[in-house]
């Protein structure tokens, strides 16, 4: 892999832990919202609320937490693709996250779509093959001198 390759993938890592952040506006304010909901569900905004309005507010309620859920998974991804591009490791969670930040536009559709054409690069796609899943080597053939697998007894009595 190439010293540009390289310096593509660091400064990518760094845009998606700024993604990570700009998406932690969603659960900040879908707490808010909830926060107001629930007030109005326990009564304390004035002005009272009628039967069809307080089935209206456990509909948003329920939007609120799952703008939660999206919000902290597009957190999470992120934190870990920036991660992950930072160290060669998990190329398929970086895909799958620069694929999902396609849908948070402008500044997610940009990321992803960027981050995808890097990624798809086979010099970029060797780097991360090199470094194992889970930046482990993968040894099939045992060390010199150990016994092998045959040769292990198997039983109750070792």
């Amino acid at each position: 892999m190439t010293h540009a390759h390289e310096k593509q993938l660091q400064i990518l890592a760094r845009l998606h832990y700024v993604a990570a952040g700009l998406a932690s506006a969603i659960p900040l304010v879908g707490a808010l919202y909830g926060a107001w909901v629930l007030a109005i569900l326990l009564g304390k905004v004035p002005g009272g609320t009628t039967a069809a309005a307080r089935t209206c507010a456990w509909v948003v309620l329920g939007m609120c937490v799952a703008a939660q859920l999206v919000g902290l998974g597009a957190i999470g991804l992120n934190c870990a693709c920036a991660r992950g591009l930072g160290s060669y490791r998990n190329h398929r969670l970086c895909l799958l996250a620069s694929a999902v930040n396609c849908v948070f536009f402008p500044f997610g559709t940009l990321l992803g779509t960027f981050t995808l054409i890097v990624l798809c690069r086979p010099e970029v796609r060797a780097s991360f093959k090199q470094s194992g899943t889970l930046g482990a080597r993968v040894c099939l053939d045992p060390p010199a001198g150990a016994p092998s697998p045959t040769a292990l007894k198997v039983g109750r009595d070792g």
